[in-house]
Order: C-alpha cells, then structure tokens, then sequence
C-alpha cells in the first residue's frame, strides 16, 4: 500500500513508521528538513520530502498520482482540510483521513463525507468517560448482604 503523509510531527512521525515496519510504503511531506530525525533518520525506510504541501511538484514527486491513502497531519486545520480536499478531488485517493483540532470544523465535514479524527473530541470523550463512573459512585454506600 503507498501512503502520503502529510506532517511529520509527533503523530505523523508514529503512523509513517507503524505504517512502514506493517509493509507499506510511505512517503512524508514536511517543510522543516530537521523533521526526518523524528522519523529515526537515515533508519526510516520510507520517503521524505521537504516541502510546502500545496507544492503540486513536491505532491508529484512524493506520488501521490499513486497513493492507495493520504493522512493530512499537521497542527494546522485549514492546511490539512484543502490537502485533503486536493487528495480526493484532484488526484482521486480513496482512503483520505484528516486530522482536525476544532470539533465544529470537524463536525462540518464529516457531514460532508470526510473521514475527520478530532483530537479534541476524542480528548472530551475519554475525560468525561473517566470521571463519570466516580460521579456515579458518589453518596453510594455498599452493604454486606451476607
């Protein structure tokens, strides 16, 4: 499977290097060159280019024409959301996943189709998750019914 991420930073770095121990064969875009170290360095065994994503020739050169998925990583919503867009709608990849810090704009298009992983939402979810079973445990007293 060939894979384009999009930002290498902590989350990009760990799915490009799952991705490439799994087989599949990847290729990163990130503008700052000292990123590739957080990829393992000359270790990494997929591709690394140094870019602006809306760069068409660094998209090209990274193959994206090719890609079986496109993972839009960055911290930069707007970024990740037109990549994302341009992946589908420009070079037809099938499996595009973006990455979406605020839940509105996440909300927003996921309704539209894309498959959006909010942070943020996640970050809610597991928080209220963790308290509640405390809250619910609150006041309550245990008999020994034996």
């Amino acid at each position: 499977m060939k894979v384009i991420i999009l930002g290498s930073g902590r989350v990009g770095s760990a799915i490009a290097q799952s991705l490439s121990a799994a087989g599949s064969h990847v290729s990163v875009i990130d503008n700052d060159p000292d990123s590739l170290m957080r990829l393992g360095g000359d270790a990494f065994t997929g591709d690394f280019f140094v870019g602006e994503a809306m760069d068409p020739d660094v998209l090209e050169r990274a193959g994206i024409s090719h890609a079986d998925a496109f993972i839009a990583s960055t911290d930069d919503d707007n970024i990740n959301v037109v990549m994302a867009q341009i992946a589908q709608r420009r070079y037809h990849v099938e499996n595009v996943v973006v990455r979406v810090f605020d839940p509105d704009k996440a909300a927003f298009y996921e309704r539209r189709g894309m498959r959006v992983v909010c942070p943020t939402n996640r970050a809610i979810d597991e928080m209220i998750a963790a308290v509640e079973p405390a809250r619910a445990g609150v006041g309550a007293v245990e008999t020994d019914q034996a």
